[in-house]
């Protein structure tokens, strides 16, 4: 595999809206250029990102990606739809299919971030043994 990077669009926390022809429209408020390349990790791509828009000050955060691809093409419309970036092997698959239609149209990226609840697992169980004891009135 040679070494492959493209420039994408990345939204923040935006929203993603269909069309009449169900094709995915990308909306934020904030936004950014990253570079990307075909050996990027998914947790590496995310990092990036992440660094893009948030210090995160020691608080740890969960980073969900989609990613917005052409499926028709004719002079006048363009209609894409959405997938979810999932995998390590999503990240060269998704360049190499960005690179194919870079000359007609921008890559582009939505980053849901949210931050991470560090509840302890412990605290989990004890929290749905509660819920349960109430539920069956067992004190």
């Amino acid at each position: 595999m040679s070494f492959s990077s493209i420039m994408a669009l990345v939204h923040y926390n935006g929203h993603i809206f269909k069309d009449q022809q169900m094709s995915s429209i990308y909306v934020s408020k904030i936004s950014s250029y990253v570079e990307l390349n075909n050996y990027m990790t998914l947790s590496f791509l995310k990092q990036t990102i992440l660094n893009l828009f948030i210090a995160s000050y020691g608080k740890s955060y969960t980073l969900d990606l989609c990613y917005r691809y052409p499926v028709t093409m004719d002079d006048f419309n363009i209609s894409y739809r959405s997938m979810i970036i999932e995998y390590d092997y999503d990240v060269p698959t998704v360049i190499s299919y960005a690179k194919r239609y870079e000359a007609h149209v921008q890559f582009e990226i939505m980053a849901f971030i949210r931050e991470y609840n560090h509840t302890p697992t412990n605290m989990i169980w004890e929290l749905m043994e509660k819920q349960l004891d109430d539920s069956l009135n067992i004190e």
